[in-house]
């Protein structure tokens, strides 16, 4: 009866034993896939920032473009209508002046709220990316954070 017993402990043993590293393997294999997914997931994450940066940088070079373009028909505005009044009085002469001080300013306060809302698309675009980035690495770290602790439990 004692071997019997004995046997029954044995298997009792072996079974405890097997629960354990197939809960053990579960968790890593569970483990790896969360890990795996996450890197598939910051990996996309990284080529829709890239692809962001790009058309974020399509937007600047035509920005500045524009700008150029506009700033040289200005000028030559400019041009043709001091060549159209070559003979022209001191008073016209202020009035023209000021016309041009006051496209110059108009000009200048277009150009930064241009510039501002193309700098405000970008930091929104970038603060999606960092928002999302920590929603899905905080998770892991306190699976790995818990892990760890149960794992020094287990040991100590």
């Amino acid at each position: 009866m004692s071997e019997e017993n004995n046997l029954k402990d044995s298997k009792n043993e072996k079974q405890d034993k097997n629960l354990l590293l197939k809960g053990w393997k579960n968790f890593i294999n569970s483990a790896k896939d969360g890990f795996d997914n996450f890197t598939s997931s910051l990996e996309k994450q990284a080529k829709q920032n890239e692809e962001l940066w790009e058309e974020n940088r399509e937007k600047v070079d035509g920005f500045f473009d524009k700008m150029k373009q506009d700033w040289n028909n200005k000028i030559q505005q400019w041009n043709q209508e001091m060549e159209q009044r070559n003979l022209e009085t001191k008073e016209q002469w202020e009035t023209r002046k000021g016309k041009i001080q006051q496209d110059i300013k108009s000009w200048q306060q277009k150009t930064e709220k241009e510039w501002n809302d193309g700098v405000k698309a970008f930091r929104k675009g970038f603060f999606k990316a960092y928002i999302w980035a920590i929603i899905v690495i905080l998770p892991i770290v306190l699976i790995v954070i818990i892990v760890l602790y149960v794992i020094n439990k287990l040991l100590g």
